[in-house]
């Protein structure tokens, strides 16, 4: 059973608008801002950008549940199910980003923060739709696993996690790895013959923030052959 691929390409670009108007109310609050005072707008936007991740992330995973089930539904796959709504992004990991992206607002190119802070909004909100697929692919008995989906034209680095089609079959192996304004979304999979993706690109979708130095440049020496080889 596998879903078509102009589903999972409407599901995808209906993540990515989401995103786009998570961005959108950034900017919409930026032309309001008095840049001539740095501190006020960094603290401004240590509020204002973790609720747009927080209200748009929501939607997105909303609308990841509701596809979930509408795509088990039209594959009749068996049993009832209710699609698991996913977290959130952390308000702490986007505030962590509104202070690092800061800086840019005691320079002479204060604009630079607003380009900054469009990667992270796009990530962090993606993230429900995301953790949406994810935890409910944990929680059916039916599904095989989840697959990375990326964009047309999609870094190589995400290209190699989406790993021609193979899915990740437990949530407890790989997260899912996202840069700045990464607009790959999870499909759920209830394919018994899909193939497994192999074990480094289960390496390379861990997060680095609970390794040790140690296991953080083994993770990027991997990451590094590897596009090293697709050159």
């Amino acid at each position: 059973m596998r879903i078509a691929a102009t589903d999972v390409a409407e599901f995808r670009a209906a993540q990515a608008a989401i995103g786009d108007l998570a961005v959108a109310d950034v900017r919409d609050f930026w032309s309001m801002l008095n840049l001539e005072r740095p501190e006020s707008v960094r603290d401004a936007l240590l509020e204002l950008v973790p609720a747009v991740t927080t209200q748009w992330g929501e939607s997105s995973a909303l609308y990841a549940a509701e596809w979930y089930g509408d795509m088990r539904s039209t594959l009749n796959v068996p049993g009832s199910f209710r699609p698991v709504m996913g977290a959130t992004a952390a308000v702490e990991w986007v505030q962590r980003q509104v202070r690092f992206g800061a800086q840019h607002l005691f320079t002479s190119t204060p604009g630079q923060m607003l380009l900054f802070l469009e990667g992270p909004v796009v990530r962090y909100t993606l993230e429900g739709g995301r953790n949406t697929i994810i935890e409910s692919v944990a929680a059916d008995p039916q599904a095989v696993g989840w697959q990375r989906i990326a964009r047309p034209d999609a870094c190589k680095f995400c290209r190699f996690l989406m790993s021609n089609g193979a899915v990740y079959k437990t949530a407890d192996t790989a997260s899912f790895a996202a840069h700045q304004d990464c607009k790959c979304v999870a499909v759920q999979s209830w394919d018994a013959g899909a193939p497994e993706v192999p074990a480094r690109v289960y390496e390379a979708s861990k997060r680095t923030s609970g390794m040790s130095p140690q296991q953080r440049e083994k993770h990027r020496a991997n990451i590094r052959d590897y596009l090293a080889d697709m050159k």
